[in-house]
């Protein structure tokens, strides 16, 4: 079940016009003095606030690549410059909500952008081709061998170099991404991809600009572009109740709003006198964990453990808790850099009149991210439903979360991480993936076809 086209196109062309164009700082050369003050930032800012930046790689590790980092600064650089040389400090961060904003471009850089106009996806430790537009005959499903003669193994590690997130999944990444990342943030190559595939086929792919890019996207998938998102859908098929949840975002509606409409499905439901229900939440990238709490109370009545973890106090989250209104006793009583535990609680669902009563399944997908994946995790774990589906491509049921974000004071780069480390109810189990308990492949299946499944 694929994420409306529309929606999807809508994040691979953020992640290009992300970058802020800013004409007076694009070309500025900042002093050594100004640059080693703003690596030093993001240092402090790392070490005072993340909630454990040493999870893949030791302090003495950590220490060793800032040491480098700092060696190599150089007077005259460009915040450019300067983005490429920090940015593995929050790279190393093993954190999936981790990230740098983009470096500063000019209007003529970015009215001139050019792209790879190929799109590939990652199965099985290979890169396979997915899309194509270009003009070349080529083969979908067809496995890339080398870039410009180039082993694409040893392309896609150096390209990951440049990925923040969890180690594991940043070779998926690039993948996906790679028609931009390419020629954004590794390699530089804005001409001619010369690639060579298993089948044994050779092409020279010309790159071609973002603007014809987008039109070739849109004309291929103009009949999937009609569809309209929406967070939230209900559909009666026989005597089965159908709901797509596909975000928990309590900025596209207050947590209010979200519980009138709950509110008005499941009465619904109720007067539709269905047997069984899905909640389909394979397109749902998060937001509000609360409000996957909140769904919990519309269809089971079983008390259940909720996440743990530990929450690293700061003075910096302090702070900015405070600018939000917010405190919270325990965390303003421990000291800077100490760790507040946030215990797992036994949660007994309120007696919601609308409670559903039949078996639930929740279905879940590639694109189940953050807070969704807490939902079905916290389902999983204490047996709440039946989940289903396939194993999300991003993401971990333990996790870095509850984010918080600087900007350097001189090179004037974003950062943000997590400040929480959240654990399954079921603790640090192995692998930490979210893997449903049954596997059902959902690309292109229609609803009617994912309840034959079940």
């Amino acid at each position: 079940m694929r994420l409306k086209v529309t929606l999807l196109f809508l994040l691979i062309t953020s992640f290009v016009f992300s970058q802020r164009v800013c004409n007076d700082l694009y070309g500025k050369k900042f002093t050594k003095e100004q640059l080693t003050s703003d690596l030093d930032f993001i240092k402090e800012k790392i070490i005072n606030a993340h909630a454990n930046p040493f999870t893949e790689i030791s302090k003495q590790d950590f220490d060793k690549k800032f040491l480098e980092i700092r060696n190599s600064l150089k007077e005259g650089m460009t915040q450019q410059q300067f983005y490429y040389l920090s940015k593995p400090l929050i790279v190393t961060l093993n954190d999936e909500h981790s990230a740098m904003g983009d470096f500063c471009v000019t209007d003529s850089i970015k009215n001139n952008l050019k792209v790879l106009p190929l799109k590939f996806k990652y199965e099985n430790g290979k890169m396979l081709l997915s899309e194509n537009y270009s003009d070349d005959n080529l083969t979908i499903g067809d496995e890339v061998i080398s870039l410009n003669n180039m082993p694409i193994n040893e392309v896609l590690e150096n390209c990951a170099k440049t990925i923040p997130g969890a180690k594991e999944e940043r070779i998926p990444i690039v993948v996906d991404r790679f028609w931009v990342v390419i020629n954004k943030f590794c390699y530089f190559i804005t001409d001619n991809y010369n690639f060579k595939f298993a089948s044994g086929k050779q092409q020279t792919v010309k790159s071609i600009p973002l603007s014809e890019f987008g039109k070739k996207y849109s004309q291929k998938n103009s009949q999937n572009q009609q569809k309209e998102f929406k967070a939230l859908e209900y559909q009666k098929i026989k005597k089965i109740g159908y709901i797509n949840v596909n975000s928990f975002s309590d900025r596209l509606y207050s947590p209010e709003i979200w519980k009138k409409k709950f509110d008005s499905i499941f009465t619904q439901i109720k007067k539709d006198n269905v047997k069984k229900l899905v909640i389909d939440v394979s397109d749902n990238g998060g937001g509000n964990s609360a409000l996957g709490d909140l769904l919990i109370t519309y269809f089971s009545d079983k008390p259940y453990k909720t996440y743990q973890g530990t929450w690293k106090k700061s003075q910096e989250y302090s702070d900015f808790l405070k600018t939000m209104g917010k405190t919270y006793d325990d965390y303003e009583k421990i000291k800077n850099g100490e760790n507040l535990p946030m215990i797992s609680h036994i949660i007994t669902p309120n007696n919601n009149p609308l409670k559903f009563k039949g078996k639930t399944y929740v279905v879940v997908g590639k694109n189940t991210f953050s807070s969704a994946m807490m939902f079905a995790v916290t389902i999983l774990d204490n047996k709440l439903a039946k989940v289903v589906g396939e194993i999300p491509d991003k993401g971990h049921p333990n996790h870095f979360g509850e984010l918080i974000k600087f900007t350097t004071p001189n090179t004037n780069l974003d950062f943000l991480f997590g400040v929480k480390e959240w654990i399954r109810p079921a603790g640090k189990i192995e692998p930490n993936k979210l893997i449903p308990q049954k596997i059902i492949e959902l690309k292109d299946k229609t609803k009617e076809q994912i309840i034959q499944e079940l």
